[in-house]
């Protein structure tokens, strides 16, 4: 049996190939090359392109160094809960030029709460909230251990979706009301966003990663100009703002206008 001494010794020795690890892993960061250093609850991940389509054989685990290159798409976070319902949390990821940007989003849903850290500039995306475990706070749609975004391509709300919906200014309901403004809980949600990142990031899984997001549960509504209550949803094409558009796609909503963000 190993002594507590010989243990202490070990983990003292561990520590530093951990370290060393991360900052090898961190060091390949660059304008042309994005990479995620994954810690905190080990589970299942696969990769879906910015349509959300699950790439084949893409599939891993959110543990040590994840080479991205330019890969301009979606991590989705925990085991897939329905063959077609997939509402798990996503990281999106576009290493690319000066667009370079990350954010972490509960678009399609929640699944697991997941906070990532820009190395260099130190700016957050995601929150350790665990959404399960918010006082007061219920699932109004759950998918197997999932809760299914409402302005999602699942959601109550997909049909309202659009190139140009007043939907994107709504606040999110009180499930995911705690994260608004540091993850994506609804389109036009656009704090969520790591912007001209370096590329070099820290992404942690479970509600005991160290990063807590002074943005969480900051927004309270979109940027685009709507009118309230019924005119906001049910405004005519004519009628409805052209709001600042989002990076990336939420599985099914692909919509690019990378200019037009702030």
């Amino acid at each position: 049996m190993r002594s507590v001494y010989s243990t202490l010794l070990f983990l003292a020795a561990a520590t530093p190939l951990l370290a060393d690890e991360q900052s090898d892993c961190l060091a390949q960061g660059s304008a042309s090359n994005g990479v995620v250093y994954w810690t905190g609850q080990e589970v299942h991940l696969d990769k879906a392109d910015s349509y959300g389509n699950i790439m084949p054989g893409s599939n891993g685990t959110t543990k040590g160094c994840m080479q991205l290159g330019q890969w301009d798409g979606q991590v989705r976070i925990g085991d897939q809960p329905h063959a077609v319902k997939d509402s798990r949390t996503i990281l999106e990821t576009n290493p690319v030029g000066q667009w370079a940007s990350y954010d972490v989003s509960y678009i399609l849903g929640y699944s697991h709460p997941v906070v990532c850290q820009d190395t260099v500039q130190k700016t957050l995306t995601g929150d350790n909230t665990d959404l399960w475990n918010v006082t007061g706070a219920s699932c109004d749609d759950k998918n197997d251990y999932t809760c299914v975004g409402p302005v999602g391509p699942f959601g109550v709300h997909a049909s309202a979706m659009g190139e140009n919906p007043c939907w994107n200014c709504n606040a999110p309901n009180g499930f995911f009301a705690p994260v608004a403004g540091a993850a994506y809980t609804y389109p036009d949600d656009n704090g969520a966003v790591i912007a001209a990142s370096s590329n070099k990031m820290v992404c942690c899984v479970g509600r005991d990663c160290e990063w807590k997001n002074p943005k969480a549960g900051t927004a309270k509504a979109g940027t685009c100009d709507c009118s309230l209550g019924a005119e906001k949803r049910d405004a005519t094409s004519e009628s409805k703002p052209k709001p600042k558009r989002h990076l990336h796609s939420h599985g099914k909503h692909k919509v690019r206008g990378l200019s037009e963000v702030i």
